[in-house]
């Protein structure tokens, strides 16, 4: 069987479009809450433990009732966190407090689901 000598550029220009085309899906927030275009400070986290869409929600709810944060974007598939605060209000280490706390499971248990690996303010 011979292959047609233009089947292989057109496969290749077909995985390069692909790639693209998933490279912008996976750079989109995994999830948002509050005002992306809020004022504020920025801070940026590489976290342990976000690591999928539902991880993602959850490390969100725990900033739910804090006051300060603005707003929260995720990126789980680069264990990335983008915070927009209030800087008068609530510090870089307190949103890491936050963040590190146990939480009880319904077992009884308390464990560490989060760790912040770094933090750098943007």
């Amino acid at each position: 069987m011979r292959i047609p000598k233009y089947a292989i550029p057109i496969l290749v220009m077909l995985t390069l479009f692909g790639g693209y085309t998933l490279r912008a899906a996976f750079t989109q927030p995994t999830t948002q809450i509050g005002d992306g275009f809020a004022e504020g400070s920025r801070l940026e986290c590489t976290v342990a433990g976000v690591k999928c869409k539902g991880t993602a929600r959850f490390f969100t709810t725990l900033y739910e009732e804090v006051a300060g944060i603005r707003g929260i974007e995720t990126y789980a598939t680069e264990h990335r966190v983008i915070f927009t605060y209030d800087p008068e209000t609530i510090s870089p280490d307190e949103i890491r407090a936050v963040m590190e706390q146990l939480i009880l499971l319904n077992d009884g248990r308390e464990v560490q689901v989060f760790e912040c690996l770094t933090q750098e303010e943007i």
